[in-house]
């Protein structure tokens, strides 16, 4: 009989709860002591070090701390343009977080995971040991590098056709202007191209599993925020008692109910669809090769698919609506590499949309993701080739957001410029027997001054596919829809939380069909 079941991890050990009285209350005693007095870390930190956010003294590192949860951008422009040696502490409320200068990423980037650990960053972000995110991650990641991105030329096509359907079934008629807050529309978006890259229509086209989804990542999120409310020492216990960890919980129950009948039927009909789930089930092997594992890991894949798109089209119709000059020329890139290649899902239609793909990294400069990129634990000391040793339990990072406002690297950074990334054919290209040079995509790049997707062996592997659904989702909207603030209007704030910067999903903005 097939295992359908993978739980995901609880900190109390599941004997505890059949227990009552004096002898449960002991043993969580017991439980707690253990965890605070010989789990917790206490990194040691370099002599002399800098720490963002003290404000000349007038901050105490605590106040700090709380001063980073909506301020951290500023906190790593403050730490990059005044530490003397390029290291300095930002401080969050889960520990203080060391940012290393880009020079030392080439040595760390491909570190054995026993020296410089990725995923125990992601576990630290959002308390995985209860959340889940980051536990168990081992598999697709692997299989999205080697196999989903090998495939998506294949793929996308397909993954467009279902973009236009969604697109039906999500919009209202917008036959004249109509208000809408289109954070979460883009969500729905999103969700449905990601889960038919995931699943086909099986997954794509269930209300169910798309509301899980999309509400998976936000429930997780704010099961950390609240669990980071509570001291360490309490929270084994109180995991089972925030509503946010049961949501978590009932989202695991709609993923065994919702993925593992459509694995079963595959292996019933021998049925073998080109999408990552079964990409997932060819490479899974021993315990990882059961339907109630591909369940546990479709969520996660949702995660971070929703997570690392689905602000993106806010942020970038919001920056639009704040310059309007340069709707025409991206609408008008879009409608001749349509006409051009004859669809924009194929590869090379993606890789013509180099207007586009600039204003999608200039948005992105000003809104990233994540302020912090190239997480990593560090389990023991670790000696650069200068000689620093980085102390064991340091969790580092490196300050994207302020390398993405240095002059050095991009010039006048405070302006906002959509097309700082396009460069024109010139004349001279023109003239060559192949003709005008094609401009190469550059959203997807990672360097030492671009680390918005992190860098190394655990940069992003889904960017490509995250890139090519945006665009299609963006050059949709533009094709279809004419789009404005209203009146008096302004570009709305960004939501920053601790290390994340979110779009505010409440805004809404006039949108109405094209009258063509």
């Amino acid at each position: 009989m097939l295992e359908t079941q993978y739980t995901a991890p609880l900190v109390l050990p599941s004997h505890l709860l059949i227990l009552s009285g004096p002898t449960l209350l002991l043993l969580c005693c017991l439980f707690f002591l253990k965890n605070y007095f010989f789990d917790q870390s206490n990194p040691r930190k370099f002599q002399d070090h800098y720490i963002a956010g003290l404000d000349n003294g007038r901050r105490t590192l605590a106040e700090a701390r709380k001063h980073m949860v909506s301020n951290c951008g500023e906190l790593l422009l403050e730490g990059y343009e005044k530490s003397p040696t390029g290291f300095f502490y930002l401080p969050t409320p889960g520990g203080d977080r060391l940012n290393i200068p880009t020079k030392y990423i080439e040595e760390l980037k491909n570190a054995p995971d026993d020296r410089a650990n990725f995923t125990d960053s992601f576990l630290e972000m959002f308390l995985g040991q209860y959340t889940s995110i980051g536990f168990k991650w081992h598999l697709h990641p692997v299989v999205i590098k080697k196999d989903l991105n090998a495939a998506l030329n294949k793929i996308m096509p397909d993954v467009g056709e279902e973009i236009d359907y969604a697109f039906d079934a999500v919009m209202p008629s917008c036959d004249d202007w109509t208000p809408l807050a289109m954070g979460d529309n883009f969500n729905q978006l999103i969700s449905r191209a990601s889960n038919y890259m995931l699943g086909g229509t099986d997954l794509s086209r269930n209300e169910e599993w798309t509301k899980t989804s999309i509400d998976f990542t936000t429930d997780t999120y704010l099961a950390a925020i609240r669990l980071k409310q509570i001291p360490a020492i309490f929270r084994p216990i109180a995991q089972y008692l925030i509503p946010e960890m049961r949501n978590v919980r009932k989202h695991y129950d709609v993923a065994r109910r919702v993925v593992t009948p459509v694995i079963e039927s595959r292996l019933r009909k021998g049925e073998e669809p080109l999408d990552l789930l079964q990409m997932l089930w060819d490479a899974a092997e021993g315990p990882d090769k059961t339907p109630g594992f591909m369940a546990y890991t479709s969520l996660a894949i949702s995660f971070a698919a929703i997570r690392t798109s689905s602000s993106v089209p806010t942020h970038i119709l919001y920056d639009l609506c704040a310059h309007r000059q340069y709707i025409e020329p991206l609408r008008e890139e879009c409608a001749a590499v349509q006409a051009e290649e004859g669809s924009l899902s194929t590869k090379a239609a993606m890789n013509k949309l180099v207007k586009m793909d600039s204003f999608m990294k200039e948005s992105q400069r000003f809104n990233p993701l994540t302020y912090v990129t190239f997480g990593r634990v560090i389990h023991s000391d670790l000696t650069l080739s200068s000689g620093i040793t980085i102390p064991a339990h340091t969790t580092i990072g490196v300050p994207a957001y302020a390398i993405a406002h240095d002059p050095e690297f991009y010039p006048d950074p405070s302006r906002f410029d959509g097309f700082r990334f396009y460069t024109p054919p010139s004349s001279s290209d023109s003239s060559a027997p192949d003709g005008p040079q094609q401009q190469k995509p550059v959203f997807t790049t990672t360097n030492a001054s671009n680390l918005m997707w992190g860098y190394g062996k655990h940069a992003c592997s889904g960017r490509f596919f995250a890139t090519n659904e945006i665009k299609l989702i963006l050059a949709h909207f533009l094709l279809k829809y004419d789009f404005m603030f209203k009146a008096g209007q302004d570009r709305p704030k960004n939501w920053p939380f601790e290390l994340q910067c979110m779009a505010d999903p409440t805004v809404e903005i006039l949108v109405r069909k094209r009258q063509v």
